[in-house]
């Protein structure tokens, strides 16, 4: 079951701000989708992804399958990432492998780390992104405001990304891609959030997540991003 059901977003308008309305929606739709399909896997695509996955989770219960219900969450950043990256260097985008990982939206984190391009490291031991790097993540994260200030709405790019993800469920690929899945006791992560990191598919979701090596910089920011969320999060969190 994939859910995309949600207030659109407005122009200007960050995904949080988001969380009040369409909070509202899950409550309505989730009891449905369990009591018509009380064994599907369920991937929630609504805005702010994390936060809905979040709330679809904590209403299947705890006697839900744990990884049944996650979120697309940083899929289609990451394939903004690596595509940005390959153009910069004119290299075919399959050729660079790496991550953003963390929240869907203003607080992602681009792990610099872990990129490779073919098999080569793009920083070396200890070195820092130079300002062209930095821009091409700014890019990644400025990419859904543009399309909406342009047209509107986002369609096909959130579209194609979550078809990637529903056939690596649908033929149990075991396919590893960067979705929204529960974080707490990750990376020194203590609250009930859902943030993305790399995460094994199969028929029954997220089988198992790929701990990438975070450097301490890394580390500080993914946890950061986890306290902004359940900050947000905390408010309506005790009343599903």
């Amino acid at each position: 079951v994939v859910i995309t059901a949600g207030v659109a977003q407005k122009p200007g308008e960050s995904r949080l701000s988001l969380v009040e309305r369409n909070a509202k929606i899950m409550k309505m739709i989730m009891p449905q989708v369990l009591k018509y399909s009380p064994n599907a896997t369920i991937l929630v695509v609504s805005n702010p992804c994390d936060i809905m996955t979040a709330i679809a989770a904590k209403i299947a219960g705890p006697d839900y399958p744990q990884g049944k219900v996650f979120g697309a969450g940083t899929c289609l950043d990451s394939s903004r990432f690596q595509t940005l990256i390959a153009t910069s260097m004119d290299l075919d985008p399959r050729n660079v492998h790496g991550y953003i990982i963390g929240e869907h939206g203003d607080s992602s984190i681009p792990v610099w780390s872990s990129v490779r391009v073919g098999a080569l490291p793009i920083l070396k031991p200890g070195e820092e992104p130079d300002e062209n790097l930095k821009a091409i993540h700014k890019s990644v994260v400025a990419s859904a405001y543009d399309i909406i200030n342009l047209k509107g709405y986002t369609n096909w790019a959130i579209g194609m990304s979550t078809a990637h993800i529903a056939k690596a469920v649908l033929n149990d690929t075991r396919t590893i891609i960067p979705v929204s899945t529960c974080v707490r006791g990750l990376y020194g992560v203590e609250d009930d959030v859902f943030l993305s990191v790399p995460c094994s598919l199969s028929t029954n979701g997220v089988q198992r997540v790929a701990v990438l090596p975070l450097n301490d910089e890394e580390q500080a920011t993914f946890q950061k991003c986890a306290k902004g969320i359940w900050e947000v999060q905390k408010p309506i969190w005790d009343d599903l």
